[in-house]
This record gives C-alpha cells, structure tokens and sequence, in this order.
C-alpha cells in the first residue's frame, strides 16, 4: 500500500505519539479501544460466504438479441416528415415517418396494370375453357391460356407483396407512411426531412423492451470456470445471471464473449460501461471480509484480526474478489472482526511491506 507524503507524515506523527503504548510483537499489535479511534481504525464482521466471486469484468449493457428492431423503408425516396423523437414511447399503428417515393408510384402503376392484364388473360383462359369442353377449340390451346393467366397472378402477388411490405399506408400524393408494428421505445430516428433513404435502409430503431443484456470479455484462463446460471453482480448492487459463456477465443481480443441478463429498471442503458462480478455457490469452507480488509504482507494476501489486547495478522488464501467484497480461507472465523480502515498504521506497525 502505497501512502502520499502528507499521508506519511501523519502516520510518523501518530505513531511517534503512541510509540510509549503500542507494544508489537512479531505479527502480534498491541492497542487499546481508545487507541483505535487516534489511527482511525474501524471494524467489520466476518461472516460465511453463502457464494464467492469468481471473476471480476468491465463489461458493457446490451438490449437483448431480438428486442431491438429496425424499421425499414421498402421503397427509395425522400424524408417528408419524422413523426417520432429518440425516447419517445410509441404504440402498434402509430405513424413514424413519411417518404415521397417515385418507386412506390412506379410499383403501384404496375400493379394496376399487372390486375389488368390478369382480368383480361383469365377472360381468355375462361372462354378457351369452355369451347374445350365442347371440343371446339384445342385443350392443348386451353392450357397454355390457362398457364398465362397463372403466371400473371403471381405477377400482381409479387407486387402485392412489394406494395404491403413493411405494413405502410399509401397516400395519394404518391408518399408513405411508415407505421409502428410494436410497441416500444425510439432508439434512433437516423434521418431528418429532406434526406434521401434507399430501399431497405433502417429509417427507424426501436426497442420493445425494457430487459438487458450486459456483453463482456472472458480471459482465456477462465473459460470452463464460468458456467451459464453463474450469478453475476454489478457495482449499484443489481444481480443477474450468466446466460452463455462462448468456447472460442477471439483473435483480436484473445478472450470469449460472456452474455448475462440483469433486471429491467435496475438504473443501466444500453452502451453503458460498467464492472461486473461473477458469483458461484461458495464452498462450505469459504469466508466473506470486506474487499479493503485484505493487504499484502511480504507478498501474501493478509487481513488484521481484532483479539483482545489489539490485532493478530491472519495469511490467508484469497478465493475470489470483487470490488465491495473478498471469498477467502484461513485462519478466520465468522463473527470475529477485521480492520477495513487504518491500515497504513498498522502495517507501518508491522513492518510490512
């Protein structure tokens, strides 16, 4: 633990006032009650891990896979009117957008005529029909009028299709309005009056719930040991749970994708950075101390322990750490108290390093 130098000169003052009264001997600190408040030293529980962290990661908040949809605009042409702002809540036949389009005129007018030429070839087919029935025209004749009118019925079905992709409505100043299929919220309206937009291009995105995801890398050395159901913990306090953990490593990142799901409302936005921690049922042997109990003494992981007459250094055998917390073993049991401020004082105490 590394001090300042003011930090260092209110230890030395400190300790040089209390040089007369604290008695160390080897991992062993005399202090009294009253001593404890003058090195600001506070306490805290040990108590039985009911799970230990297994990984700590930064990570990103993600809208889950499919709940987040794009609204395309069918048929090229350009934006009249945005109806809708990012944010704003929206519900199923509300209109987004409106798009002049010469394509959707071009398509409409061939549709029209395509339901034309299918009337007049199923006339034909019809009246063929009849007079091979009565064996004065050829079947053969009958057919091949009856295969035209086929193909143009799938014909003007193409262009029906073309027309209600998209399930927007037609106006008659040859524009369209895009209409909202689901409700939801608007992500992003990525054009404005006046722009161009080509078929197929996404004019609208919108989310239509309000669960997420939270996307983060997996080192290679720990893959195998995070498992789907794992429970993951965020730094606000929001738990969730692993859902897939990928077995392949990326090769410009050298690590797997980890996919976990945390509750709707729980104060998180999609594209949010945030450190999350991986959970697993604890062994029965397993500790919970504060994360800042834990110091490193001669390069071991090291916590102080309160006894009776001051403070005992306990090694232990650190298991898992996250930001608030540390799964650990050794020498400990639940209830007995370890110090979580003040450790600069006691390791100059000590003599650690």
């Amino acid at each position: 633990m590394w001090l300042t130098g003011h930090e260092k000169s209110s230890v030395a003052a400190i300790l040089l006032m209390l040089a007369g009264t604290l008695r160390v001997l080897g991992a062993e600190i005399e202090i009294s009650e009253a001593q404890l408040g003058r090195l600001e030293i506070t306490l805290e529980e040990v108590r039985q891990a009911t799970d230990e962290a297994v990984a700590l990661l930064p990570g990103t908040i993600i809208p889950p896979m499919n709940t987040r949809i794009a609204v395309p605009a069918p048929f090229a042409g350009t934006v009249v009117s945005v109806n809708v702002l990012p944010g704003e809540e929206i519900v199923p036949g509300q209109t987004l957008m409106t798009i002049a389009s010469r394509e959707l005129v071009e398509t409409l007018s061939q549709l029209r005529q395509a339901e034309a030429n299918l009337t007049a070839a199923q006339a034909v087919a019809e009246r063929y029909r009849g007079l091979a029935d009565k064996n004065i025209a050829s079947p053969t004749r009958a057919a091949e009028t009856q295969a035209q009118a086929s193909g143009l019925k799938a014909v003007v079905e193409e262009h029906k299709r073309l027309v209600a992709m998209g399930n927007i409505e037609s106006n008659p100043d040859g524009s369209y309005a895009l209409i909202a299929q689901h409700a939801g919220r608007i992500v992003d309206a990525s054009v404005g009056p006046g722009a161009s937009i080509a078929a197929m291009a996404t004019a609208v995105t919108i989310d239509t719930s309000d669960d997420l995801w939270v996307d983060a890398q997996l080192p290679a050395s720990l893959i195998g040991k995070v498992r789907s159901g794992d429970t993951i913990r965020l730094e606000n306090g929001t738990m969730g749970k692993v859902l897939s953990v990928s077995h392949s490593i990326d090769r410009k990142t050298r690590s797997a994708i980890l996919t976990g799901s945390i509750p709707a409302r729980s104060g998180f936005v999609p594209g949010q950075m945030v450190t999350l921690s991986i959970h697993r049922k604890a062994m029965q042997s397993g500790l919970d101390v504060p994360a800042a109990a834990v110091v490193w003494l001669h390069g071991k992981p090291s916590v102080f322990v309160r006894t009776e007459t001051g403070f005992s250094v306990r090694e232990i055998t650190l298991k898992g750490k996250t930001l608030i917390a540390a799964t650990v073993e050794g020498p400990l049991t639940p209830g007995q108290k370890v110090a979580v401020t003040g450790l600069a004082q006691l390791e100059n105490l000590i003599g650690g390093e």
